[in-house]
């Protein structure tokens, strides 16, 4: 380690999107809005070709996801950018401005953190009981972005381990363990014991629909507003009493 010390804005969340069924000018602007508006985000978002915590769709590839939506992987939020918004899930109309942009990724990258945290808690809780992960196949170059996390994904592809077990054999941090475990999990990547894919909590992302010029919800100064917090976990509750609405 060394005596660098991060700024508070270089400490924000690392978030990826992947873009689809957009024509090649629009995903070339909301690339570059994205770069642009990154001083003024919450979290830094970089784009990524799968595997991300976005999908950002064409309204014509929305109709296809949707009906693709009992795919086994674990869901991430989709956001429709286009003319004619979904039934339901955050939309923004072409053109894009850079206003609505901003609240937009404020508002669905705070939402992806607080799920990111709740799947840590959760492999952290697996792991105390000692609960082995297995690896189903090899992860995809976006999840392999460090030595370490080759090392990790090397060491389960050769025999399921524990946490603990995989801290032990690889030297690495508890903490990089869980995370890179977590993003295992959230592709659809490893099993934990029993067999069956380790899955993330059904999906929690808004089915409000947000458009320029419309009043947006004011951004979180510091991680995520108490009340967005308190329908998050409003919504987590029904998983534990019901299906999802």
């Amino acid at each position: 380690m060394t005596g660098f010390s991060a700024s508070p804005r270089d400490r924000r969340p690392l978030l990826s999107f992947s873009i689809e069924g957009l024509p090649a000018r629009d995903e070339l602007l909301f690339k570059s809005l994205v770069r642009l508006l990154d001083h003024r985000t919450h979290q830094h978002w970089a784009w990524q070709v799968e595997g991300a915590d976005l999908r950002v769709v064409g309204d014509r590839a929305a109709v296809l996801s949707a009906e693709a939506a009992d795919s086994p992987l674990p869901p991430v939020p989709l956001l429709t950018v286009g003319d004619t918004p979904p039934p339901r899930g955050p939309f923004l109309r072409l053109p894009l401005h850079a206003d609505a942009l901003e609240a937009m990724l404020n508002r669905l990258g705070a939402m992806v953190v607080h799920a990111r945290e709740l799947g840590l808690a959760a492999s952290a809780e697996r792991g105390a009981r000692g609960e082995e992960y297995r690896l189903l196949r090899w992860p995809s170059v976006a999840l392999l972005d460090s030595p370490v996390r080759m090392k990790l994904a090397t060491l389960l592809a050769s025999r399921p381990s524990t946490l603990a077990a995989l801290q032990q054999r690889s030297n690495a941090s508890a903490q990089e363990c869980a995370d890179f475990i977590a993003a295992l999990e959230r592709a659809g990547f490893v099993a934990g014991h029993g067999g069956a894919p380790s899955r993330a909590p059904e999906s929690i992302w808004p089915d409000s629909q947000v458009h320029p010029g419309s009043e947006a919800p004011p951004p979180a100064r510091e991680g995520v507003q108490p009340g967005l917090l308190a329908r998050i976990r409003s919504r987590l509750g029904l998983l534990s009493s019901g299906s999802r609405a």
